[in-house]
């Protein structure tokens, strides 16, 4: 009787099954090596300083592949109305901790810097693990303190004093120069940005200017000189109207030598739709949005349909996608416009981009856009110079335009990812390399 008992115990000690992991790590003799520590999976899809963090939370191991995980850390962000941005820390529990999953978000300020940003983020990714790490081997060795806030002896206020009342500023300007002995370049631009973004209220009023000079030398020492400059202003105004429904006011003001407006004037009321309820916006989001309004135009020359200025009617739909899951990320925009007094003048154009985690450590990234394109309304009735042609001065007729990429990354080896060695990676031999495809780089 005594053996039968004995015997599965022993084959289950000699085979490592029967026992329970938690209870196995329990019981663990002393002396003996510590149990791997927990397994974290970083997936930031915003800014991050993945060294620093890397740096900083050493009781975990981090590595390179989700399937390797005992949690799924998934890092997005969106901006926030006083021009800072709110960070959403999505902890997905795996093998052992599956379904214990959690979520963290915090606020950084305009003013913020880079380094104020990592090291908030870096303490709010601890916390986070805390629960994890808590019900592993190494509990034992964790430890949380707290720094209390100096009394003061007056209770908070629940709403801090605004003296800007939500008002937020912004102004730009950026100067680029530069030559050579037949060629010479310099570009000038500037912007300026008002915000005003509250529960209830969305406002910003944009503007920009950009002007761009180039002298080049030709094969016959003559020397072609061009301009162009480009002024634009944008207004927006949006009213929530609660969990899935907004109605907004979109508004330009466009002057360019490329595009021939001596000044075009737009103005659109537009009515928004969220399948999805607008606060998981940081984690999927499924808009559709319908506009109509009126756009005036004066041109600075005569158009292929004879017109110095007009005011036409138009309207559009849009359908837009966005999600960051565990597998990976997708976007996706679908827009249909034309004129609502001649609808042959019209444009479709679908833009879309993924990431893929299609087997263990093998990903896909695939992206692109086509527009048709029917409603190029201010094209010069006067043909273009070689010189307009092949400096882009003037706008080019098209039926079309698109653009794609493509890319598979396969990462194989050691699955863990903890080491931080930042030496050379400023002189392209030790790090720091990033291949850029239609707009998305992905770097080493």
């Amino acid at each position: 009787m005594l053996l039968r008992r004995l015997l599965p115990a022993a084959l289950g000690l000699c085979l490592g099954v029967g026992v329970p992991r938690a209870a196995r790590a329990q019981e663990t003799p002393a002396g003996a090596p510590a149990a791997e520590a927990l397994r974290v999976f970083l997936d930031c899809n915003t800014f991050c300083d993945t060294e620093f963090i890397r740096r900083e939370i050493t009781y975990v191991n981090w590595v390179r592949d989700r399937q390797d995980a005992d949690v799924h850390l998934i890092i997005t962000s969106q901006s926030t109305g006083g021009g800072g941005r709110e960070y959403r820390l999505r902890y997905l529990g795996l093998r052992a901790f599956r379904g214990a999953d959690d979520e963290l978000t915090f606020t950084t300020r305009q003013s913020d810097t880079d380094d104020e940003i990592r090291r908030q983020q870096t303490q709010r990714i601890g916390l986070g693990l805390a629960r994890y790490v808590a019900r592993g081997s190494n509990a034992d060795r964790l430890r949380l303190t707290f720094s209390a806030p100096e009394s003061t002896g007056v209770a908070p206020a629940q709403q801090p004093h605004d003296p800007w009342n939500l008002w937020v500023f912004r102004l730009g300007m950026n100067g680029f120069f530069s030559g050579e002995s037949q060629a010479k370049q310099s570009n000038i631009s500037g912007s300026a940005r008002a915000s005003r973004v509250s529960e209830a209220w969305k406002f910003s009023l944009s503007m920009s200017a950009n002007r761009r000079h180039s002298n080049i030398t030709l094969s016959d020492s003559s020397v072609f000189k061009s301009t162009t400059s480009r002024y634009s202003a944008g207004l927006l105004l949006a009213r929530s109207m609660g969990d899935h429904w907004s109605l907004g006011l979109q508004g330009s003001v466009l002057r360019s030598t490329i595009e021939n407006y001596d000044l075009n004037v737009q103005l659109t009321p537009e009515v928004e739709y969220d399948v999805f309820p607008y606060k998981e916006s940081s984690r999927r989001q499924f808009v559709l949005v319908y506009a109509a309004g009126l756009t005036y135009s004066n041109y600075q020359d005569t158009t292929i349909f004879d017109k110095l200025r007009e005011t036409l009617p138009s309207h559009s739909f849009t359908a837009a996608a966005e999600a960051v899951q565990p597998w990976g990320d997708l976007d996706g925009r679908l827009v249909l416009s034309s004129l609502l007094n001649d609808f042959t003048k019209n444009r479709i154009s679908i833009f879309g981009s993924c990431e893929i985690r299609l087997i263990r450590g093998l990903n896909l990234n695939v992206g692109g856009g086509y527009s048709r394109v029917r409603d190029q309304l201010s094209l010069l009735k006067t043909g273009l110079s070689d010189e307009d042609i092949l400096l882009r001065l003037k706008q080019l007729k098209t039926s079309y335009f698109y653009n794609g990429f493509v890319g598979l990354s396969y990462n194989f080896g050691s699955k863990f990812n903890n080491v931080v060695n930042p030496r050379f990676t400023h002189t392209g031999g030790g790090g720091g390399n990033c291949e850029c495809f239609g707009g998305s780089c992905f770097c080493n």
